[in-house]
């Protein structure tokens, strides 16, 4: 049976009684409060979560590939760039670019380091956007294949700068035909990613100098694409397969990946699971207040059912009374949620300027939120059904309560 306007207006009236029972106002106004604060921390927190999570994995991306194509396909040199036309009109698909990489020695003034040699043909830096990681030099002499790019821990440990030459020794051949090879480059550029493999150990050279320091000229070792959104790649997959052919073997960043991967899922759902555990406790409140106003209203509740009122109805309007604190708390968090997460950066800005605090982490100037609007969704209906179900329980209790019962005291 729908909800009566009656039993919405005695609910009402119930919850802003102050003169005999302000008792209950104040638990109501608590109970409100906690659901207020549960809601928005929620929000707050896994927007934060997931902002640092984009800001990690987003360095990390730019600096490797979304899918990479391996396989005898990429070193046919009749039909590859044919496989490379198919693949850049794959939809999603934003820039594809074969690699040279190995690992090797890198040697300086200062010392010597594991390396990690990467090369990408064409323009395929600037399309990953590396240029913007630049902390000293420019993609200029890379460009025109006179300088490397590396690190900017690996620059700090071997005490390299702009304009330094660094020596690189990587193995080639296999077997008994195991042998070295060596060059020396200039340094043109120093980037950071905040990605710790990467600025410790990885040295982008021009394409002609990898391929001559490598000896693989004509060869590739593997192709990486990047694509418009990352995290559903998997999608992808099949459509990906059917460009790149037979003979070709096809790896999405996040079974490479699979470690960062499943660590970053696994914090968010622990996360996301304690803060829905502190949002229920914060709805168990409602609990004891709709406990305490059906007590202190068994003589109404007495009343009413002499008159004829059904055990429905008595159960609705306790039932609505809980639920309005909850729902009303909800939406209000919500709002105050929403409105910290989008002033969070600027806030952050403001208290760095005039008191020069340091508000974001390592490797971030401000601390990152992003809003996702499906989880908001599912955080606002799991504690309006939490709180429903608290407001139930005390409801149910009124509905069976008897009039003799309750004018027993009275």
């Amino acid at each position: 049976m729908p909800f009566r306007l009656w039993e919405f207006d005695l609910a009402v009236r119930y919850l802003r009684n102050r003169r005999a029972n302000g008792g209950i106002t104040v638990i109501a106004i608590i109970s409100y409060v906690g659901v207020m604060l549960a809601v928005t921390a929620l929000i707050a927190i896994m927007s934060v979560v997931h902002g640092l999570q984009g800001q990690l994995l987003g360095n990390h991306l730019i600096f490797n590939s979304h899918v990479d194509i391996a396989g005898a396909a990429i070193n046919d040199p009749q039909t590859r760039d044919a496989m490379v036309a198919r693949l850049s009109r794959v939809d999603g698909v934003t820039s594809v670019a074969p690699y040279l990489q190995l690992a090797g020695i890198g040697a300086a003034s200062a010392g010597n380091a594991n390396i990690y040699v990467r090369s990408g043909k064409d323009d395929a830096l600037q399309k990953a956007g590396i240029d913007q990681y630049l902390v000293a030099g420019s993609l200029d002499a890379y460009t025109r294949g006179d300088g490397v790019l590396i690190g900017s821990d690996l620059a700090d440990n071997m005490g390299l700068g702009v304009g330094d030459t660094l020596s690189v020794t990587v193995p080639v051949g296999s077997g008994l035909d195991l042998t070295s090879s060596s060059a020396t480059y200039i340094v043109s550029g120093i980037f950071r990613s905040n990605a710790g493999r990467v600025d410790a150990t990885y040295v982008y050279l021009p394409w002609r100098a990898a391929q001559a320091l490598l000896h693989r000229n004509g060869k590739w070792d593997v192709v990486e694409l990047r694509t418009d959104n990352p995290y559903r790649v998997d999608r992808m997959l099949s459509d990906l397969k059917r460009a790149a052919g037979p003979n070709s073997h096809v790896v999405s960043w996040k079974d490479r990946d699979k470690v960062i991967w499943q660590a970053l899922k696994l914090e968010e759902t622990v996360m996301r699971i304690i803060l829905f555990f502190v949002t229920v406790i914060a709805s168990l409140s409602i609990i004891a207040g709709i406990v305490m106003l059906v007590k202190n209203k068994a003589r109404d509740i007495a009343i009413l059912r002499t008159i004829g009122t059904g055990k429905h109805s008595i159960a609705r309007i306790f039932f609505l009374s809980g639920a309005m604190i909850g729902t009303a708390g909800t939406f209000s968090g919500l709002i105050l949620g929403v409105v910290i997460v989008t002033w969070m950066v600027p806030v952050q800005k403001a208290l760095n300027g005039l008191f020069h605090v340091q508000t974001g982490l390592v490797g971030a100037a401000y601390l990152p939120a992003r809003l996702d609007v499906i989880e908001v969704v599912f955080i606002v209906i799991g504690v309006l059904v939490a709180s429903c179900l608290c407001a139930l329980v005390p409801a149910l209790s009124a509905a069976r309560l008897e009039p003799v019962d309750a004018l027993r005291y009275e």
